[in-house]
């Protein structure tokens, strides 16, 4: 009988490349949702469970018969500090404390962010595992807190914390809301002169499956990410030579004129229901004297992995 692997936010972009690659590797996948759809996944490997992450005893009851768990659940876009607070600090101390009450569960595999350790004051420092953290945002600090919460797993639980950068990938919802203000040829340029990593979401999944599947990567903490960086313009450059477009108009804002966009958004998105696509909490980061880079050689001495360069990349997503 294949072992069963539990996946939250599995519905999410990194979620479904992930479970496509467990499934290749022989597992059984299931997800938890908030809410069941009418019909399950048509591929009988892939089951949907549902739970509340405010109820321990009810992702107890989703996480019967997984021997591991990989924590994808998380708030990126929040309208206050309680939003995120929840989301990425007490949700996860809820999921740790069901694996804490499941022993079957030997393997926890916790995605963070870059956010979580804060941003590099110039290129040729990027940051590094041994750095203390320190986020400037809300959703930064909420990270380093769910990562916190990891950490009080049980002994016998095998954990790893992986830090992303940007991620970006095919049917991405963030890096396809850029497109759409790329192909509409303006945009404002709200990321200054900084420079910043990325990883495509294959890159990404490669790395979750082998901190899973590596009992060297235990109790780590691991950036994962390209080792070049590069400028936002550079990013957005290539991306339209992906999309075959010109590159659209980027004149830069400043911080009072992004804030009060950031106002804009979350008034709207208060009203419909949706996720803002800019609020207060992406200014703060977007406005830091720095850069958002980080270094995997940590993650490359042990695993020899190889990564996808941007500009390949991109062609791949577009």
């Amino acid at each position: 009988m294949k072992p069963t692997l539990l996946i939250t936010g599995g519905n999410g972009f990194i979620g479904r490349t992930l479970t496509n690659k467990l499934l290749q590797e022989g597992f059984n996948v299931r997800i938890v949702t908030r809410k069941l759809p009418k019909t399950q996944p048509a591929n009988p490997a892939v089951t949907l469970v549902q739970a509340d992450y405010s109820d321990v005893s009810s992702l107890q009851k989703a996480m019967q018969g997984c021997v591991g768990v990989f924590h994808l659940a998380a708030a990126i876009f929040a309208f206050n500090r309680q939003g995120f607070e929840k989301a990425n600090v007490i949700h996860t101390q809820n999921v740790v404390k069901a694996v804490n009450n499941t022993p079957e569960i030997t393997t926890f595999i916790h995605v963070s962010s870059l956010a979580a350790s804060g941003f590099a004051s110039d290129v040729e420092h990027p940051r590094t595992e041994d750095m203390t953290p320190t986020p400037v945002s809300d959703y930064g600090r909420t990270k380093l807190g769910g990562e916190n919460a990891v950490k009080t797993l049980r002994p016998g639980v095998k954990w790893t914390i992986i830090r992303p950068p940007i991620v970006y990938g095919k049917n991405d919802s963030g890096v396809s809301k850029i497109a759409t203000w790329v192909k509409r040829g303006l945009m404002i340029n709200t990321s200054g002169n900084g420079m910043f990593s990325f990883v495509h979401v294959d890159d990404l999944v490669e790395a979750l499956w082998q901190a899973y599947n590596r009992p060297e990567t235990a109790q780590e903490t691991y950036f994962i990410t390209e080792p070049d960086v590069y400028s936002w313009d550079y990013f957005i450059t290539e991306m339209a030579c992906a999309m075959h477009c010109n590159k659209p108009f980027m004149p830069s804002a400043p911080k009072w004129l992004m804030k009060a966009t950031a106002f804009g958004y979350e008034t709207c998105a208060r009203l419909t229901g949706t996720q803002p696509a800019l609020n207060y909490d992406k200014v703060t980061e977007a406005t830091i004297p720095g850069h958002w880079i980080c270094s995997n050689a940590k993650w490359t001495k042990l695993t020899g992995q190889k990564f996808t360069p941007l500009k390949e990349g991109l062609k791949k997503s577009f």
